[in-house]
């Protein structure tokens, strides 16, 4: 039903991971240590946490389950922000920060630009530049509590050079028209089911559910469609920009 050349996906139970020191990995897109975009999961069980250190490229993590509690600066526990489903992080580069789980550990989703190797700090190093609890000029967070409802960006601009992330929202029932991009762009499902298609068609019968924790790799140029059920639809996007969408008219 959907031409792997032109969309690709991952569900949930089709995820290959594998143990390392902070938890299990998923990689999704890319590869972390090497030049490029790359996207990963994370699951880091109960009370993991990790030493502070940096990263030399910015790196945006969002939460999917659980519980993720982070912090700037030297390292002390009690001196973090706990982040729920659906928050959004981006560790700002060469800032200098730590993280961890409490009982209910966390399922954490990364994107971002690598190489991009874990760097221990200093503690001569981790010294911060505000009182809070969390610096800004090191760690910028933004709490599901305190989003819009409604489709925003989370970061950078898609029309412009460098890393991009959205979150979109659709309502019951809403579909696209057949469309590709110039680029490829990477969909994580945060809620409801993406059902997705591909080729000029834009035929909702001719699709795959996608559902909460599934990924999609939109491929450049390949030409694609997508909507939403009696669920409506919850989604990130990420990607390089500029970008655009360029709609495709359907057969004759």
């Amino acid at each position: 039903v959907v031409d792997r050349g032109s969309r690709d996906y991952t569900l949930p139970d089709q995820m290959q991971w594998r143990d390392t020191e902070n938890g299990k990995t998923a990689n999704l897109y890319g590869d972390p240590s090497k030049p490029g975009l790359y996207a990963y999961v994370l699951k880091r069980g109960p009370n993991v946490w990790s030493k502070p250190h940096f990263h030399d490229n910015d790196r945006f993590v969002t939460v999917l389950e659980g519980t993720f509690w982070v912090g700037t600066g030297n390292y002390d526990p009690q001196r973090t922000v706990p982040l729920k489903p659906g928050s959004f992080v981006r560790d700002v580069a060469r800032g200098i920060h730590f993280d961890g789980t409490k009982e209910d550990g966390a399922t954490l989703y990364f994107v971002g630009i690598g190489p991009a190797p874990s760097r221990p700090a200093e503690p001569s190093a981790t010294t911060s530049s505000s009182d809070a609890v969390i610096d800004p000029a090191i760690r910028q967070i933004q709490r599901i509590e305190d989003m819009p409802k409604e489709s925003f960006v989370l970061y950078g601009d898609s029309s412009k050079p460098g890393i991009y992330l959205q979150y979109q929202r659709r309502a019951p029932n809403n579909w696209s028209r057949a469309h590709n991009h110039p680029i490829d762009r990477m969909i994580m499902v945060l809620g409801g089911t993406m059902w997705i298609g591909t080729g000029p068609s834009g035929d909702p019968t001719r699709t795959v559910g996608v559902p909460k924790g599934g990924f999609i790799r939109d491929i450049a140029q390949g030409v694609h469609y997508d909507g939403s059920r009696d669920d409506g639809l919850w989604i990130q996007i990420a990607g390089i920009g500029p970008t655009a969408t360029t709609y495709v008219d359907p057969p004759k």
